[in-house]
């Protein structure tokens, strides 16, 4: 069996400076000093496909793994780490487009961000040439987490489609037991591959970090760098004709009121605590 993961390497938003977000309505969001980095859906993807490969092992079952990301050179050093851990062929492909609507460089309307179907393209494309009886993809992803992607891209592919998936495990040469959140709880299920599979909220969240050794073993081993024309596709009409705009960017205020307790000693602080904020409310039941 042949694993595919495709993920995307993300500005980290919650580091962007107040100022950024100010010139967010006229020239959009400056993201090209910010660190990147995974998505929390893609990461456990990624994780879950080397856990797959280990339990498949375990059975003396033949894996191996590939995985893409779309973007530019910011996701070469997450590609590099996947060469570490044991993915056998890594890639990227630049989806070539303006990065925004005005034209400035690291624009917050950048690339296939709000471009679900252009994007499922490229990754219909990546998964053909990689190839990949089992394709992983995050449920969602920064900053559109419109969660239409993986639908998408099975459709594109001829495959069935199962998403929120939080645990894989092997069940047989070509089969996968799977578990995913539906809205009456989770459901336990098995699926013949070809198939694409969106995580969810995986039990497993973090990627694994590769031993020095590793590193040092795959460090002269540049990851694949691909343009659509290369996978033989033309997304620039498709993304001209998505139905999302994006007009205006603005953060989430997250901040939280607080009160400081003083005190000499922790029983009195208890005592305040009690007397200013729990008496009335315990008074009341």
């Amino acid at each position: 069996m042949r694993i595919a993961v495709g993920f995307k390497a993300t500005p980290d938003y919650e580091a962007l400076r107040a100022a950024d977000w100010a010139r967010a309505t006229t020239d959009g969001v400056d993201t090209r000093y910010v660190r990147r980095v995974l998505d929390t859906f893609d990461e456990s993807a990624l994780e879950l496909a080397l856990r797959l490969r280990d339990a498949r092992a375990e059975r003396g079952l033949e894996t191996s793994l590939v995985a893409f990301a779309v973007g530019g050179r910011e996701a070469d050093p997450f590609l590099k780490t996947l060469l570490a851990l044991g993915y056998e062929r890594v890639a990227r492909v630049d989806p070539g487009l303006p990065v925004d609507e005005t034209g400035a460089p690291g624009g917050a309307i950048a690339g296939l961000d709000f471009a679900p179907s252009a994007a499922a393209v490229l990754v219909a494309a990546c998964t053909r040439e990689l190839g990949g009886d089992l394709l992983l993809l995050g449920c969602r992803n920064s900053p559109a987490d419109d969660g239409i992607l993986p639908f998408f891209v099975a459709e594109s592919l001829g495959r069935p489609c199962v998403t929120q998936v939080t645990e894989i495990s092997p069940a047989g040469t070509q089969d996968l037991r799977v578990t995913f959140a539906a809205d009456d709880g989770l459901v336990r299920a098995t699926l013949r591959t070809p198939c694409v599979v969106a995580v969810g909220n995986a039990v497993v969240s973090h990627l694994r970090v590769p031993t020095l050794r590793a590193r040092l073993a795959t460090r002269d081993a540049p990851p694949a760098a691909w343009q659509p024309a290369d996978l033989g596709v033309d997304i620039t009409d498709v993304a001209a004709r998505e139905p999302s705009v994006v007009t205006a960017l603005a953060p989430v205020e997250r901040s939280r009121a607080g009160v400081v307790i003083g005190g000499a000693t922790p029983a009195e602080k208890a005592r305040r605590l009690y007397d200013a904020h729990l008496r009335a409310a315990l008074e009341e039941l």
